[in-house]
């Protein structure tokens, strides 16, 4: 049995967890095996291919791609023949040309020393080992448009967009080059030769809808957590601040959102992971309302949170219906011995600052807060107090 009440192997939210089964992606795996699909069969007539990946942080671009690469690896060995994929995350082991080359001579050549040698010398080397050991290759480029940002030097899509051409005569053993980026922005800084050889027809990975993102914390926390100690309305929940605009589908922040929230349902010894875990570990990540925000409330704005709050808590779910949200604004003014309020104007207009999330008059709800704490925050300020 596992020692933690809540989860069972909590690695399977790292983003170095690479699941067997990446939901909503296969139709892009395939994709990208049926563009090396003829390699296998005769790699030395399958010309060096140049493909692009391109889209947002955390929709699974990477794991899209590393997953393609195994498979083609295990095509070429089912031909008896020898892929090997070198991955390259130019943001963590990145720099410069030199660094990087020599980083794909220690995966790909590593019986090749590297010191004493120039960054094509690298490559020329590199190429020459491959052909006469009968081996193959994948190059894996993340984070492509990081380095043309942050580095002066754009050569590096040169070089090996025209490995074939280091010696035209013989077969390159490099038969694929896989670019990785967030946008395409990054060609406003390449010169027309850049381009060129890279090409302008990427494969371009759209957002995952709330339907998918859901499916995906699904499988993922059936792996991570014990069951019970997890919900659907827990995983709906980061689901709908994982689409929202703030976050912008990020995937990998939806894990870390359930991984911190677990932690947290963890030192507290609820057993369980509940929406206000979500909403406090969310809200110090990115917080939606914050002191300033309660301070320049007025007192029916404040009125509208705190029925709002409280039929969040009444109800124990992500969203609740306008007529809630009603019911305990009269309990509130009842206990207050106030007029009661209409609560939708005021909604409406907490909407519009970005303080409170209305997808329909049947589901409005709060992200990024913890229930517990805002509401005598909101209530101290109703009452004057500090």
């Amino acid at each position: 049995m596992s020692e933690s009440a809540i989860f069972r192997d909590r690695s399977k939210l790292s983003p170095r967890y690479m699941p067997e089964e990446l939901p909503h992606r296969q139709a892009q795996i395939q994709q990208i095996i049926q563009v090396f699909s003829e390699a296998p069969k005769d790699p030395d007539k399958f010309p060096l291919t140049i493909l692009q990946v391109i889209g947002v942080a955390g929709i699974g671009k990477t794991s899209t791609v590393i997953r393609s690469s195994k498979i083609v690896e295990e095509q070429f060995a089912k031909n008896r023949l020898t892929l090997k994929t070198a991955y390259i995350n130019l943001k963590l082991q990145g720099g410069n040309k030199y660094a990087i080359y020599r980083f794909l001579l220690e995966r790909l050549a590593p019986e090749l020393p590297a010191q004493g040698l120039s960054a094509e010398e690298m490559l020329r080397y590199l190429l020459r080992y491959l052909r006469e050991n009968k081996q193959y290759a994948l190059i894996i480029m993340d984070e492509i448009d990081y380095l043309i940002k942050t580095s002066k030097d754009s050569g590096i899509i040169y070089d090996l967009t025209r490995l074939n051409e280091f010696e035209p005569d013989k077969p390159c053993n490099v038969k694929g080059v896989v670019f990785i980026a967030r946008s395409t922005e990054f060609y406003n800084r390449l010169d027309p030769a850049e381009l060129s050889t890279l090409g302008r027809v990427p494969m371009e990975f759209h957002s995952y809808t709330l339907q998918q993102v859901s499916d995906i914390l699904e499988s993922r926390s059936a792996q991570a957590f014990n069951p019970k100690a997890i919900g659907s309305d827990v995983i709906d929940k980061v689901a709908s601040i994982t689409t929202s605009a703030e976050v912008n589908g990020d995937v990998r922040y939806a894990l870390d959102l359930l991984l911190y929230a677990g932690n947290l349902a963890e030192s507290q010894g609820t057993g369980r992971v509940t929406l206000d875990h979500v909403r406090k570990v969310h809200g110090q990540v990115h917080p939606s309302i914050t002191s300033e925000d309660i301070e320049q409330l007025s007192r029916n704005h404040l009125l509208s949170m705190v029925a709002l709050v409280r039929a969040l808590k009444g109800k124990k779910k992500p969203y609740v219906e306008l007529k809630d949200v009603r019911l305990y604004a009269a309990e509130l003014a009842e206990q207050l011995k106030i007029k009661k309020i209409d609560v939708e104007d005021y909604l409406d207009d907490l909407r519009s600052r970005r303080l409170v999330d209305i997808k329909s008059l049947k589901e409005i709800g709060l992200h990024g807060a913890s229930l517990a704490e805002l509401e005598p925050a909101l209530m101290n300020k109703i009452k004057g107090e500090k």
